[in-house]
């Protein structure tokens, strides 16, 4: 038996274009197929948060900013059921609400995502992995960003200047001996 593997789709070995793609648990499909009513609404949902969510992480509203308006108005959803619909999802463990207005929030259901809690958490996880979000290319969407959330960034950095004082019995350079040799 001969195993033929065709090259010549676009799909395949595509060199000049770079796919995306995005990936849900099973867990996502199976539970909705079960509710009765919005199943329809809540899988257009979870979808959309699914593709505009960074892969890594499963952040969305970190990249660019978005509001539940405009996520209602590009599904088709009444403005006034959005929340509706994004506590059903909290409800259902699929995505973690961070902040409501610009919407920030975390899908769950997203591969090898890691645990954030709340906003402070995600300012720190944001803050050390700034190369994730292009924050060291796009310096204005990374201003905005932390702009946005300014009570809780100064927070944050007092906390790690408190973190990374000196302790009291550590040596200074003025308090070791001049006749200290590094080689003896």
């Amino acid at each position: 038996m001969s195993l033929n593997i065709t090259n010549k789709n676009q799909n395949v070995n595509n060199q000049t274009e770079e796919l995306k793609y995005f990936s849900l648990n099973k867990r996502v499909f199976n539970e909705l197929i079960e509710i009765d009513r919005p199943k329809v609404t809540l899988y257009l949902l979870i979808s959309k948060l699914a593709n505009i969510c960074t892969y890594k992480n499963g952040l969305v509203g970190v990249h660019s900013e978005i509001f539940k308006t405009g996520l209602a108005k590009e599904l088709g959803i009444d403005k006034s059921d959005i929340t509706g619909y994004l506590k059903q999802l909290e409800e259902m463990k699929f995505i973690r609400v961070l902040n409501t207005s610009p919407l920030v929030l975390q899908v769950l259901e997203v591969p090898q995502a890691p645990q954030i809690n709340d906003i402070k958490g995600l300012l720190l996880y944001v803050l050390t992995n700034l190369q994730q979000f292009n924050f060291h290319r796009n310096l204005k969407r990374k201003a905005a960003f932390f702009e946005t959330f300014k009570e809780y960034s100064s927070q944050i950095l007092v906390e790690r200047i408190n973190k990374a004082q000196v302790p009291e019995g550590h040596k200074t350079k003025e308090q070791e001996s001049d006749d200290f040799d590094p080689f003896k």
